[in-house]
């Protein structure tokens, strides 16, 4: 039987996982689109791009990720959900910001082609993504997501307190 239900989770872990990854990919795609048009296209600086792509992934982020990955339906549960999702991202946020920032002072001296300091940029944006993808993985699964799931799941096979003898 604890096989079984190993497989079972595992099974679980990873069709979740495999959504979560194709919702970050599309949480990605938004934010670095973000990132090239505020920095590349409209000079704005690399913490208010980076800050507003962070911003730009993480509505899409959410809705694919609880909708999709973790199929999750009806009201979003605000302590059981959202407060913890914020938390977990606004890390992911500003590491990214951090990151994408301290690469901005460390090239900007040195890279005088808009184009190329961009590009950098961008990677260095991304690469804070790539850098936290399992840490936010287990953390929505654990804290968020997954959590949620898990304590409705007790609750439905609790026998209510007014039937027991």
């Amino acid at each position: 039987m604890g096989t079984i239900r190993a497989r079972v989770a595992r099974s679980r872990l990873v069709w979740v996982f495999t959504r979560f990854a194709a919702g970050s990919a599309v949480a990605m795609v938004s934010s670095q689109v973000t990132f090239l048009l505020l920095f590349g296209v409209l000079g704005a600086s690399a913490t208010l791009s980076g800050a507003l792509a962070f911003l730009a992934g993480a509505v899409p982020n959410f809705l694919l990720h609880r909708f999709w990955a973790w199929q999750r339906v009806g009201r979003v549960g605000v302590r059981g959900e959202l407060v913890p999702y914020v938390g977990v991202i606004t890390v992911n946020g500003f590491v990214a910001i951090g990151i994408t920032t301290g690469v901005d002072r460390l090239v900007a001296s040195s890279i005088d082609d808009h184009a190329l300091r961009t590009a950098v940029l961008a990677m260095a944006f991304g690469a804070s993504y790539v850098l936290l993808f399992v840490v936010k993985f287990v953390l929505l699964d654990r804290l968020v997501f997954g959590a949620a799931a898990r304590r409705e799941e007790r609750s439905r096979h609790q026998v209510p307190t007014s039937t027991r003898a």
